[in-house]
């Protein structure tokens, strides 16, 4: 596995170079990428070549777009929040990789409808769905690799035969939910069948996982785009891809080990006994409230402290547990004040894409980013930062020009210089 560690990181910053020398600002829409890479790879090259590696790409991004942050100036007041609470850390070293993740996430969000609309809407797909597909493809080598190599370190929920994930845990599978729907997207519509197999491989190795709410997302990542067909009345191509995945998920189930596999696993995670309102997850706000309102052990308006909540709230109860959902988790690192400019941020990204939808499809991206958006925000991890990007970049697709407006902008620069003209012989 080493050699292939090494090969995949050592092309992950020959891809940086690349990005940063042929795609310039557009680059931000592969940092997903980078970071895909990094979680599921034993790094060769030190943290501090990984961190200066994508901040300069984000840096230099911002740097062709200085009025950024009048996108979305909420992204931009919790980047500064932030920055000051990390002078409360006690331990900057114990927060470095999370920390670096939040300030990538919160300096991308403005950034990237900055960028959108000055592209058409053909490319910045193209771009989009190209990260996608080549997150999918490594997500397949590094499940091969580890499943030949009997490669499984993290042990997720006792796996260890079968089908591996290697380093790959927890939530570093949520990109591969919006990844998914994405290469769906572009499947629709170039049809080529390159796509169709990655999305099916990807697909059944997402299943092996028991990630519940990846599943879950990665199966609406391919229904959604399914209900663009039918919005589109292209009902002959709904039928066609429909029953080609019907007869593939057939051959599957018929002919592989893959629903042995699954239920041995799924016996294996007593998911069966494990009601999810339960879960220890949903417990955190109540938790987190006795602290705030009612013990008083932390400050309700600016939290506890960055990004170091564990064993810090509830009395220790759950140890050393992180909290998982993501408002909890926002809230114990900056109070009720970085929960409403969190809430704010979102709010605005969703709704400055929900202004500029122009078709059905724009329409049902914004559909799938608002499930996927609320279901890992429940779950929580907010700090994988390379899902959440990929999910704003998918959620301001709509903000891209349209050709509609393309060619109304050649008509206003071919009447420019008679515009001029006329002027003249005024």
């Amino acid at each position: 596995m080493d050699k292939f560690f090494l090969l995949v990181e050592v092309l992950g910053y020959l891809f940086a170079l690349y990005l940063f020398f042929k795609k310039e600002e557009l680059a931000i829409i592969y940092i997903p990428v980078l970071v895909f890479i990094n979680n599921f790879i034993d790094p060769a090259f030190s943290a501090f070549i990984y961190y200066s590696t994508i901040s300069f790409l984000i840096v230099n991004s911002i740097a062709k777009n200085q009025s950024f942050y009048k996108k979305n100036i909420f992204a931009v007041l919790l980047f500064l929040y932030f920055l000051v609470l990390l002078t409360r850390s006690s331990d900057l070293v114990a927060i470095r990789s999370n920390a670096f993740a939040v300030f990538w996430l919160l300096a991308s969000i403005p950034l990237i409808p900055a960028i959108y609309q000055k592209y058409p809407e053909e490319e910045i797909f193209h771009e989009v769905s190209n990260a996608a597909f080549i997150i999918l493809c490594l997500f397949i080598a590094n499940v091969l690799m580890s499943t030949v190599n009997h490669y499984a370190p993290t042990g997720m929920y006792g796996i260890s035969s079968g089908i591996l994930y290697g380093n790959l845990y927890a939530a570093g599978f949520n990109i591969l939910a919006v990844a998914m729907f994405l290469t769906v997207m572009k499947l629709l519509m170039s049809k080529k069948p390159i796509y169709f197999l990655v999305v099916i491989v990807a697909y059944f190795f997402i299943m092996l996982s028991l990630r519940r709410t990846v599943m879950l997302v990665s199966t609406l990542g391919i229904i959604i785009p399914m209900l663009t067909l039918l919005a589109g009345r292209e009902m002959k191509k709904f039928i066609l891809v429909g029953s080609l995945i019907a007869f593939v998920g057939y051959m599957v189930y018929s002919d592989t080990d893959f629903m042995n596999e699954f239920n041995e696993r799924y016996e294996q995670r007593h998911l069966d006994t494990r009601e999810l309102g339960s879960e220890s997850r949903f417990l955190e706000y109540q938790l987190l409230y006795n602290d705030m309102f009612v013990y008083n052990v932390y400050s309700p308006w600016i939290g506890y402290e960055l990004l170091n909540s564990a064993g810090n709230y509830g009395n220790g109860i759950f140890g050393l547990r992180t909290l998982h959902g993501d408002l909890p988790s926002i809230t114990h690192s900056g109070g009720l004040i970085a929960l409403l400019l969190y809430l704010l941020m979102a709010i605005k990204a969703f709704r400055s894409s929900l202004k500029a939808t122009a078709t059905a499809t724009d329409k049902f991206v914004v559909l799938f980013c608002a499930i996927a958006f609320t279901v890992f925000t429940v779950t929580g991890r907010f700090t994988e930062c390379g899902a959440m990007i990929l999910l704003y970049l998918t959620l301001q697709l709509p903000l891209s020009i349209k050709e509609e407006e393309i060619e109304i902008i050649a008509i206003v620069e071919e009447e420019k210089p008679l515009q001029q003209f006329a002027w003249i012989n005024n």
